[in-house]
């Protein structure tokens, strides 16, 4: 399993490897394409029915370039688990995996915590980085404008610990690509995810 998890980080490292801050390229590499070692290690949030994105949590009004963060909740966290880390994704071409977008960065997550409530992902006891557009230090909501379904996922990163390059602060330089190839080859313990619609049908 250990060597599984480290073909992963490589693969995960050279899909993200040519990113810019406002448009993260990638490699044709399908980053979706992980097992969750331990199944009983989930995520959830009460902003997702049935696979879909609620309409409330939808679009959320921006103040100051902020806008109010989607509530998350997870449960059995793996053993010797220090450190948990969050990040959520979307490719905004559909069939078109050379792009990828990222709403919410998070990382130096106390492993004794169980939820992020709702509005409540920038706070001080652990550290946040870019919005989607690298404006602002903030979560950005789906606001899918296409027609048809749009999929976007959420990944929970189980850690040995924090990674060392990440800041031990909020960061604007921070965006998923600095992310990934901070995460060490035998940092990670375990992955799980939450995937969910936002459909404007």
């Amino acid at each position: 399993m250990r060597k599984s998890l480290v073909f992963i980080i490589a693969l995960m490292t050279l899909f993200l490897g040519n990113s810019c801050t406002h448009k993260k390229e990638a490699s044709s590499y399908n980053y979706d394409d992980f097992k969750t070692i331990h199944p009983d290690f989930k995520l959830n949030s009460k902003a997702v029915a049935d696979g879909k994105l609620l309409k409330a949590f939808k679009c959320e009004e921006k103040i100051a370039d902020v806008e109010n963060s989607i509530p998350l909740s997870w449960s059995n966290v793996p053993k010797g688990t220090k450190s948990l880390a969050v990040v959520m994704y979307h490719y905004p071409k559909k069939d078109d995996k050379s792009e990828i977008n990222s709403y919410l960065l998070l990382w130096g997550i106390n492993p004794s915590v169980s939820e992020i409530p709702y509005k409540m992902a920038n706070n001080p006891s652990w550290y946040m980085g870019s919005n989607k557009d690298g404006t602002a230090i903030s979560y950005t909501s789906p606001c899918s404008r296409g027609p048809g379904q749009h999929k976007y996922t959420i990944a929970l990163f189980a850690l040995s610990e924090t990674p060392k390059s990440l800041p031990e602060s909020n960061s604007l330089d921070v965006d998923l690509n600095t992310f990934m190839k901070a995460i060490s080859d035998d940092n990670i313990i375990d992955i799980t995810t939450l995937t969910f619609i936002d459909s404007n049908q």
